[in-house]
């Protein structure tokens, strides 16, 4: 299919909308609730130790809309604070149960992305992958947008990911 570039943006928000959408509702399942609980599952499973300001500022979120996400995971029995970096702070630690539940969360999510590319031939998907590499690897300038960027990657399937390789290039 050959459009005009300039139906390029359309057609790339419309896709973003769709898998967004799509991601979503198969991660609200397992964390029992959309956005930032399963990303925050996801981010603390791959960073353990992180303090509660560090995860709000990657997802988002005001320091009371942080202080409630870490009173939602440990109620669920998913987080555990433990001593941090000085005495004043603490560190987020995932529970087995937390750990399990972000597992399920991200076959969850590779579940319904691998759907949706069901459709391509191996060879589309390979462009996609170049293409999409091709954005990502641009868009981090620090450790938290890496982060933020990444918050519901499963980092076990990159192989070499582009946007930590971007990450890389900007930190010299």
């Amino acid at each position: 299919m050959n459009l005009p570039a300039e139906d390029a943006p359309n057609l790339l928000g419309a896709l973003a909308l769709l898998v967004g959408s799509r991601m979503r509702a198969a991660v609200a399942g397992p964390a029992g609730s959309t956005g930032a609980l399963a990303e925050a599952l996801v981010v603390l499973k791959d960073q353990p130790g992180v303090t509660a300001e560090w995860l709000g500022q990657v997802l988002g979120l005001t320091q009371p809309g942080a202080a409630h996400l870490v009173r939602r995971l440990i109620g669920q029995g998913w987080l555990e604070r433990r001593g941090g970096a000085d005495a004043r702070s603490r560190a987020l630690h995932l529970t087995p149960d937390g750990t399990e539940a972000a597992e399920q969360v991200l076959r969850a999510r590779q579940a319904v992305l691998t759907r949706m590319l069901e459709p391509l031939t191996d060879e589309q998907r390979g462009q996609l992958a170049d293409v999409a590499g091709s954005l990502l690897r641009r868009e981090v300038r620090d450790e938290r947008s890496l982060a933020r960027l990444c918050r519901l990657c499963d980092r076990s399937r990159c192989a070499t990911c582009p946007v930590y390789a971007g990450y890389r290039e900007a930190a010299g």
